[in-house]
């Protein structure tokens, strides 16, 4: 890379990197990451690393361990099961702001309902795209944004990180696109009828996937990969 290439390259941008390879599981909990092969695979220095790598620190991606080096941090599923709760508490409170007005109810339906038309296309996949995980993503989206509360979901998506690292590594190869579109055609349908229990149900069963961890005492296939205590 020559040297005006080299100036260009930054911390932010490494870091997104990083964090996308981490959620992807390129980089599987507790892999060590290395400051000296990072600064020669983005050719810059490693004052540029180390702001990559306080960023992910920061956002508990990485421990860094004086003397060590930095490594993946393994999965909190205390931490993880805190932000479906909360995920799921912001999702319920924003369809009850939405069923106080009728026609909020139809315009969201009515958005949700095309949304869902091109996730068909993902229909007999069972390694989820990134593609339909941003349609997924405005599907939701629509929900926060009929009750006046879109950018809750990029505040949320600082954290979602976390549960969406372990759903690729215990959930990737379990549920597939087509019960996800299932789902959201529950939600939609109760939504349209104003079921509120109906509604509740359908969206703690479409958020909350902690029903597919091993149950007490069985050992998980991918323990090594999970904080112990």
């Amino acid at each position: 890379m020559d040297l005006q290439k080299r100036s260009m390259i930054t911390s932010e941008a490494i870091y997104r990197e990083l964090c996308r390879k981490i959620e992807n599981l390129e980089y599987m909990p507790g892999n060590a990451i290395s400051e000296n092969e990072l600064c020669t695979q983005y050719e810059t220095s490693r004052h540029v690393v180390r702001g990559a790598i306080a960023m992910l620190k920061q956002r508990r991606l990485l421990e860094v361990y004086p003397q060590r080096g930095s490594f993946v941090s393994l999965i909190d599923m205390g931490y993880v099961s805190d932000i479906v709760y909360m995920r799921e508490a912001i999702e319920q409170e924003a369809v009850l702001r939405i069923l106080e007005e009728d026609k909020a109810v139809d315009r969201v339906c009515e958005k949700m309902a095309d949304c869902i038309e091109r996730q068909i296309e993902y229909q007999g996949e069972t390694i989820l795209e990134d593609e339909f995980h941003r349609l997924d993503t405005e599907f939701h989206e629509y929900i926060l944004e009929a009750a006046g509360k879109k950018d809750i979901m990029k505040m949320m998506d600082e954290s979602y990180i976390h549960f969406r690292r372990w759903r690729n590594l215990e959930l990737r190869s379990v549920i597939t696109v087509d019960q996800l579109i299932d789902q959201h055609r529950e939600i939609v349908k109760h939504l349209k009828e104003r079921d509120r229990q109906a509604l509740r149900k359908s969206i703690h069963a479409h958020i909350d996937k902690m029903d597919f961890l091993p149950e007490s005492g069985e050992p998980s296939k991918n323990e090594y990969f999970y904080k112990r205590g």
